[in-house]
């Protein structure tokens, strides 16, 4: 992955698309059995930086499988940068 930004940091607008990625609190994670674990995350806000050029490059076809790569090939619909932060990831709870 290659991205090149413009302008300064921000931190994401409500509601935006780069609010909905990098504002995730809980994550879900698959069991071998078949059921779910949810769990809770926390860290700080993420400013991020508008995207002026992002490219995906590399084996794609190999890494992920020919369906997956066509869409990794193709220009991106939003791109952005996010600088992180430390995460406290919680002890997951089993939903199912």
């Amino acid at each position: 992955m290659r991205i090149e930004t413009e302008g300064v940091s921000f931190l994401p607008p409500e509601g935006s698309p780069s609010q909905f990625i990098t504002e995730h609190y809980w994550g879900y994670a698959a069991q071998p059995d078949g059921g779910c674990l949810e769990y809770e995350v926390q860290h700080a806000r993420w400013r991020v930086w508008n995207a002026k050029r992002a490219v995906f490059s590399g084996n794609t076809a190999g890494l992920y499988g020919v369906e997956i790569a066509e869409t990794l090939m193709q220009s991106p619909d939003s791109a952005f940068l996010a600088k992180g932060s430390p995460v406290t990831v919680f002890k997951g709870t089993r939903m199912s």
